[in-house]
């Protein structure tokens, strides 16, 4: 009997301790959340797109739109996924470029700048993307992120069978983002593949 008093004693307080908890239960979660601070992952990603793609005119005042989202990892997901989609939609044109003066242009730079069989590249080709890539300070011609040569991608302002040549004004120098965008059938599905999308991803986590 005395064990059993004691059994229903315990059960008593446990009880007791429990109904408050969840009565309480949003204004406790409340107070023990603890909240990330949205202002500084705003400017966070403000400092990296503006440092990265200098040529992207990002909207940063879009904080309000996800005001009632209350879960901060939420938030911040939604805010890049803003972000992303703006970059997506940045209205662009292939366009000739600049060339080089003629002094610093190289023997065969002109037969080999036609159209050949097959639309292979010339055998300067190594050649003229460096100078494209010189030309444009190493940067993506659509976002203006800086570029090593390696990392470089090109495509042509005016496709071969417009016209287009392998001439220099004729190639544009963009990073591998930009590319993709440009090349792609499906801009939605090809921003989830974005190295833009992965590192703001990791601003979310950190």
């Amino acid at each position: 009997m005395v064990l059993d008093l004691e059994y229903t004693i315990i059960g008593f307080l446990i009880i007791s301790f429990l109904i408050p908890l969840y009565l309480y239960r949003k204004t406790i979660y409340k107070k023990l959340y603890k909240k990330k601070d949205i202002k500084a992952f705003m400017k966070d990603c403000e400092i990296y797109l503006v440092s990265n793609h200098p040529k992207i005119p990002f909207d940063f005042n879009i904080e309000e739109k996800y005001e009632k989202e209350e879960d901060s990892s939420v938030k911040e997901a939604l805010i890049v996924e803003d972000f992303v989609n703006q970059f997506v939609e940045y209205n662009y044109e292939l366009n000739t470029q600049g060339s080089l003066p003629k002094e610093k242009l190289w023997g065969g730079y002109e037969v080999n700048s036609r159209l050949i069989k097959d639309n292979k590249r010339p055998t300067d080709w190594a050649r003229r993307k460096e100078a494209a890539w010189y030309r444009d300070s190493q940067k993506c011609n659509r976002c203006g992120m800086k570029i090593k040569l390696t990392d470089a991608q090109t495509l042509l302002a005016k496709q071969m069978k417009d016209g287009g040549g392998f001439n220099l004004e004729n190639i544009v120098i963009l990073c591998s983002d930009c590319a993709k965008l440009i090349k792609s059938d499906n801009k939605q599905r090809t921003a989830k593949d974005l190295n833009l999308t992965y590192n703001l991803m990791r601003k979310v986590d950190d």
